[in-house]
């Protein structure tokens, strides 16, 4: 389904990623969109969320969005969430972890909405200093 919506666009989003569907997950973001690929680490364009999304689905962990906002602004919407992932992580250790995401999604030219900048990390703070950029 097109994301006409920022809603739609999210929903595919959620389901590209609860599939493991690189290619479908990467249609969702702008060319040049950043990403918070660790605390303290941004990921610019869609090489580096590539790289972000293949170390999560080779967890193949499970992953569910809880309360989810929508703040629509013209061209531009924020999209808040709660999430969490649960799954193994090497060596073998568990992996249970709750966040807060945000995305700010950015209306396309052909009416399509696709993310701009996204922070599945919430408001955690990086380990120390400025946000290096990984790519």
């Amino acid at each position: 389904m097109q994301p006409k919506t920022p809603r739609i666009a999210i929903n595919n989003l959620l389901a590209a990623v609860r599939d493991y569907d690189i290619d479908a997950t990467l249609a969702l973001y702008e060319e040049d969109a950043t990403m918070v690929v660790y605390p303290g680490m941004l990921g610019n364009g869609k090489q580096a969320i590539r790289k972000f999304y293949e170390g999560i689905f080779r967890l193949e962990p499970q992953i569910q969005h809880g309360v989810e906002a929508f703040t629509d602004a013209g061209d531009l919407t924020l999209f808040v969430a709660k999430w969490n992932i649960v799954g193994p992580i090497p060596p073998n250790l568990p992996l249970n972890r709750t966040n807060h995401h945000a995305a700010i999604l950015r209306k396309q030219p052909d009416g399509n909405w696709l993310i701009a900048v996204d922070n599945p990390w919430g408001p955690e703070p990086p380990p120390a200093g400025q946000a290096p950029t990984l790519l």
